[in-house]
């Protein structure tokens, strides 16, 4: 039996496969089935509109009916969601089925939540979290490229094909998450009925729906709310910058492509080794046990970063710059995950984890316009300066941070 360890690494990768199998060629196979642009629309609109709201509500249940048995409900119910969007040609099924997943599909902020359960050492959480980030990446990549080869080479049916092929993937994952030991960690929350036998379902779940509210809404925000605003500034800053990428090669340093190709690996790469050697950072910031330096540290090399790449003018020097854009870029991602967790209790981590997710939904609809309204009226260029400027603010309450905790450590 695989260790707890390698089981999230496979979780996380098969996920990521399976969903890309299908997820690039969805909106071509709505066309293919007569759809028009207002339906597919809907579709996309509802699956997010979905997630948005049961990213919480889900982690909130899984804290309190167990991490394991949710996360097991939802990889079933994907399976077959999954299977059935490559076998039915009616908009009403296809949207249904949206709507399903947009609740359901919630294997990584399940599997986040649940790992934790199973590793004892604060140390092993993140240099997870830091994997499943990096291996997430391979399977979205893996997966589109398959799921490419599996449509090109079946015109007519590999879409269905391909929709298939996810269903053998969740029952492994299935396996493995079955697998997985019971522990003491992993238990109930008190509940003031807890002997009652046999309720009714329909009791059982208002219930559970009362309790999960209860507990969205019993969460200290005190104590929380800098993370979340650390992460959409943090996601927002990102977004500008991959979005107006490529333009801005273009029109600043007249580059073709291939070259922008080759810029957009080389940073790949280097968020990837950052993400696979979480190890060799942790030990770097071996007394930063409350993340508040390397919260800091990412903010200053970002301001840093954009004021750089937005003024040079030689292309080698922003290759250049490029170097610790992306290393702070990847360390930032993991960090707002591990300061999330190092700052949960076992009663609320699934909840807290599904509202960063939604930080991360929230900045997607803000980027794209922000950006948008820019590029307008001032130019590529300023988009990089306020990506400058939502950095500088993140780095002045990210200092402030430093500061109380620095004080603390004193008294």
């Amino acid at each position: 039996m695989a260790s707890p360890y390698v089981s999230f690494i496979f979780i996380g990768l098969l996920d990521m496969l399976a969903v890309h199998f299908v997820l690039p060629y969805l909106d071509n196979h709505m066309k293919e089935l007569g759809f028009n642009h207002i339906q597919i629309g809907l579709v996309g609109a509802a699956f997010y509109a979905c997630q948005l709201i049961s990213s919480p509500f889900m982690g909130s249940v899984s804290d309190i009916k167990g991490r394991k048995p949710v996360l097991l409900i939802s990889l079933i119910v994907c399976s077959f969601a999954y299977f059935w969007l490559g076998i039915t040609s009616s908009f009403f099924v296809f949207l249904s089925l949206r709507i399903v997943l947009g609740i359901f599909k919630q294997t990584q902020i399940l599997a986040r939540a649940l790992a934790p359960d199973y590793l004892d050492d604060p140390n092993d959480v993140s240099i997870l979290y830091g994997k499943l980030l990096s291996l997430g990446k391979l399977g979205t990549d893996l997966g589109t490229n398959l799921g490419g080869r599996i449509t090109k080479a079946f015109p007519k049916s590999g879409f269905t094909i391909a929709c298939a092929l996810t269903t053998p993937l969740y029952f492994i994952i299935l396996r493995l998450v079955n697998g997985l030991p019971e522990i003491s960690k992993e238990k109930k929350l008190e509940n003031p009925e807890p002997e009652k036998k046999s309720p009714k379902l329909n009791n059982s779940i208002t219930d559970t729906y009362k309790q999960s509210i209860n507990n969205i809404y019993s969460i200290d925000w005190n104590k929380y709310w800098d993370i979340f605003l650390f992460k959409l500034i943090l996601s927002t800053s990102i977004g500008l910058y991959y979005m107006n990428f490529t333009s801005f090669l273009e029109t600043n340093h007249e580059l073709s492509s291939d070259y922008i190709g080759y810029i957009g690996t080389f940073q790949g790469i280097i968020a990837t080794i950052i993400l696979e050697t979480v190890f060799y950072s942790n030990k770097l910031y071996r007394n930063d046990t409350d993340y508040s330096q390397r919260i800091f540290h990412v903010f200053l090399v970002l301001v840093l970063s954009f004021v750089g790449l937005a003024l040079v003018s030689n292309v080698y020097l922003y290759v250049v710059l490029v170097v610790p854009k992306a290393i702070f870029f990847s360390l930032g991602r993991m960090v707002t995950l591990n300061v999330l967790w190092s700052r949960s209790e076992d009663t609320n981590r699934g909840v807290l984890i599904g509202l960063l997710y939604n930080v991360g939904l929230i900045s997607s609809v803000i980027t794209p316009l922000s950006s948008g309204f820019i590029n307008h009226y001032l130019g590529v260029n300023y988009v990089f300066y306020t990506g400058a400027m939502l950095a500088s603010v993140g780095l002045v309450l990210s200092y402030q941070s430093r500061t109380r905790s620095l004080e603390e450590k004193i008294k």
